[in-house]
């Protein structure tokens, strides 16, 4: 017979649940970024649902689940991150598995597909029939508004050591409708912040090449301005034979010849400095430190050999020479003027390299 004392206490022990659900549900939405959602997840399992374990899976594009955080148990969390399971084994454990509402529940006598990693807790085979085995299996499916699965919340050892019963169950389903909302919402966040990355990307740098462009160097000179005067060497590269690979093989071609020595002048700048493509054929380079006055003469130097070495590429094999200016001053003189100086010097350096040697008497 019921009395009101016991009748209360389940009331009690329900609203408890429930406020623990929403305090840490209110944690879970609260953080868009993804790795912090799943984490919270799986602690909000142990938490506030009386479980003492818990495993966040997530699906893959091609179906199947990556095990992407765990709680409870740090030997658990070392053993099952980045773990995955088949879609085809996953599907084979939902067949042999009971429903409980939304959940679905494995007897361990139905056994778990072999090939499906797992991770049995050290704990006795229970004498009670309502009791927990070790390998019994209990999951909650995250699924969108739209029906579509985003992950499976796998949970253990429930509270006392017995199956849980209506209450455990509805507190872990309501739970896991929250779980997967707020991943969904992480989802959007991270994808949203990835396309404004490309986005900003795209706006820095040049398609072709993946140097940085015209407004990169402008808001790296717009930040050297606003910091200490320093020394900075500005140096400017044109292509020399640039447009007869051009006109004689093709735009594919001089895109190629383009791609490779960006990337191999690249290589040859120190941690800090910068290379740009300003359009066409032409690069600028800033070079910023206290050695700034030898390292400019070593670079360009650096930067006429590499350019100078054949480019064997998809459209045959083409060469093309750089011709250097440079010039080496600080940011209070004027980014502008000391560009005006390299371009110049980079002018005399072509017409040197291009003028006709003087026939011999």
């Amino acid at each position: 017979m019921l009395d009101g004392v016991s009748v209360r206490g389940d009331t009690d022990g329900h609203l408890q649940a429930l406020r623990a659900l929403n305090a840490v549900s209110k944690r879970v939405h609260s953080s868009l970024d993804l790795t912090e959602t799943l984490d919270a997840v799986a602690e909000g399992v142990v938490e506030a649902a009386g479980f003492g374990l818990a495993v966040v899976n997530l699906t893959e594009p091609n179906g199947d689940f990556t095990v992407v955080s765990a709680a409870g148990s740090d030997e658990l969390r070392r053993s099952m991150v980045g773990t995955r399971g088949s879609a085809e084994h996953w599907l084979e454990l939902f067949r042999r598995a009971e429903r409980w509402g939304a959940l679905y529940f494995v007897d361990h006598r139905k056994g778990i597909p072999e090939d499906l990693c797992t991770w049995i807790p050290d704990i006795p085979e229970p004498d009670d029939p309502d009791g927990w085995h070790p390998q019994d299996c209990l999951f909650a499916p995250l699924t969108a508004p739209s029906g579509e699965w985003v992950g499976v919340l796998s949970v253990d050892l429930p509270d006392g050591g017995v199956r849980p019963g209506p209450q455990q169950i509805e507190v872990l389903s309501l739970f896991a409708e929250h779980a997967a909302i707020a991943i969904l919402h992480a989802r959007m966040h991270s994808s949203l912040e990835r396309s404004k990355a490309r986005l900003q990307y795209a706006a820095t740098h040049d398609a072709l090449t993946g140097l940085p462009n015209r407004a990169c160097l402008r808001a790296r000179v717009d930040a050297l301005l606003r910091q200490p005067p320093t020394r900075i060497g500005v140096m400017v590269v044109d292509l020399d034979g640039f447009k007869w690979v051009n006109d004689a093989a093709g735009h594919e071609a001089g895109d190629e010849v383009l791609q490779v020595v960006a990337r191999r002048m690249q290589r040859h700048l120190r941690e800090g400095d910068l290379l740009a493509r300003m359009g066409g054929d032409e690069f600028v380079a800033v070079l910023v430190g206290v050695d700034v006055d030898e390292a400019v003469h070593e670079t360009a130097a650096r930067f006429r050999a590499v350019v100078a070495q054949p480019v064997v590429g998809r459209t045959g094999t083409h060469r093309v020479t750089a011709s250097v200016g440079c010039a080496i001053g600080t940011v209070t003189d004027g980014f502008a003027q000391l560009l005006a100086v390299a371009d110049a010097e980079m002018y005399r350096a072509k017409r040197r390299r291009l003028a006709p040697e003087p026939a011999p008497r």
